[in-house]
């Protein structure tokens, strides 16, 4: 099978791409080349372990617009710019913003082949650092955690990893069961206050009678989180008064340090919120120093079979059950479905299969039955069919499916080439 590309030359100027292409197949580096920039940054993934190798001086988007789309989408991605002798002083500013190195062409073959590779081990030390690290910290990787291949949660990883570390204040946005307090359990779990309490409130509990008990007295929430995290689940059903209160505190905190972080979540859209009057617009904004959204499933398309995989092969563990046979009509209307409930819903779905009991999906009264089957052959099959449908609404062109599908160009053609849809 052929190695996933580790490099992406970009570069217009076809007989340089190529040259640069076979002085890295010369070097056993799997590479793959684009004409565009823009083609690039579509496949681009924040996860890929690999580097870019880019002209300066290119059509519609140039080198250094290149690194800084690159650097805004995959930010840890090592960025290496050609230059001719006249860019110098260019990529050495270009460095300064963000790039890796430059090379100045022309470049031998050698001095290339070791730029490449040390920005390739540099790649490689930093995932592993990564990992590490959350494996330390949270007992499993975030990818595990927050499982799923889909652009929308790469970007929602992405946000996490970024916010994480800071001392500020999160607002996790997104419709129920999308996973929130996942979300914020891992932001505690990656922060320096992992070794303190991780604290959830489920804001519809309080109520101006009780808050002064709840959270802010000696044996209240507030105090059980010092140094730690204090979760504000559903805000959105806040009384005002309530609001009110939380807000003073919020503003006058003394030592932020000391004080809890506060993670809140919301499920409700904020605008609308605000201008029903349901939500303070100074506590909104106070409480939104960064965001992160929780992608609904329905959004999710191409994690929905990785989820329901994970889930099953968990549930059968934690039951001590074998793995349910399911067939291909079994999954047919998991393709369809729009899943409102997210991932809280198909993870009790999984739950249902691995004990075999009926899925009923919706209320529509219709359900789908665990029988004989192939659990395997059930997932190629849907596998075919999604890239055959892809495939069709792109009318035949690979790349626009592979954009469709958020996935890299050159996994798409090793999939098509499978299952002979090439």
């Amino acid at each position: 099978m052929t190695e996933a590309p580790l490099v992406h030359v970009v570069d217009d100027d076809s007989d340089l791409r190529e040259a640069v292409l076979e002085t890295l197949e010369d070097a056993v580096i799997p590479a793959i080349g684009f004409s565009r920039a823009s083609d690039a940054l579509k496949v681009l993934d924040p996860e890929w372990p690999g580097v870019i190798l880019s002209d300066i001086r290119m059509p519609g988007i140039s080198g250094l617009e290149f690194l800084d789309q690159a650097k805004a989408s995959a930010p840890d991605v090592p960025f290496v710019l050609m230059t001719g002798h006249g860019d110098v002083a260019t990529a050495i500013a270009a460095m300064k913003a963000g790039a890796y190195d430059f090379l100045e062409k022309p470049t031998p073959p050698e001095y290339l082949v070791g730029v490449v590779r040390r920005a390739l081990q540099a790649r490689t030390l930093h995932l592993e650092n990564s990992s590490l690290r959350q494996m330390i910290v949270t007992g499993g990787s975030l990818k595990t955690r927050l499982a799923g291949r889909s652009k929308a949660m790469k970007i929602c990883r992405r946000d996490i990893l970024a916010i994480a570390p800071l001392n500020v204040d999160v607002l996790l946005r997104g419709e129920t069961g999308t996973g929130k307090g996942l979300a914020a359990h891992c932001i505690h779990d990656m922060s320096p206050r992992k070794s303190k309490a991780f604290v959830t409130v489920n804001c519809a509990t309080l109520s101006l009678e009780n808050i002064e008990e709840s959270l802010f007295s000696g044996q209240g929430k507030i105090a059980e989180a010092m140094g730690g995290t204090l979760f504000l689940d559903d805000l959105g059903s806040l009384d005002e008064t309530v609001q009110a209160r939380i807000f003073r505190f919020l503003e006058d905190r003394s030592n932020e340090l000391e004080a809890p972080r506060i993670v809140a979540a919301l499920k409700e859209e904020p605008e609308g919120l605000i201008a029903s009057g349901k939500l303070r617009a100074d506590f909104y904004y106070l409480i939104n120093v960064a965001q992160v959204l929780l992608p609904p499933l329905r959004e999710r398309d191409t994690d929905i079979f990785v989820l329901l995989e994970h889930f099953i092969r968990e549930a059968a563990g934690r039951h001590n059950l074998k793995l349910p046979n399911i067939s291909a009509e079994d999954l047919a209307p998991f393709k369809t479905y729009d899943w409102p409930g997210n991932v809280r819903e198909l993870r009790n779905a999984a739950e249902k299969m691995v004990i075999g009991l009926d899925v009923v999906l919706g209320t529509s009264g219709s359900s789908t039955r665990i029988t004989a089957g192939g659990y395997d052959a059930a997932l190629q099959k849907f596998e075919f069919d999604l890239l055959q449908t892809a495939l069709m609404q792109a009318g035949g062109r690979k790349g626009d499916a592979a954009e469709i599908l958020g996935i890299p160009r050159k996994r798409l053609y090793l999939r098509l080439k499978q299952y002979g849809l090439n």
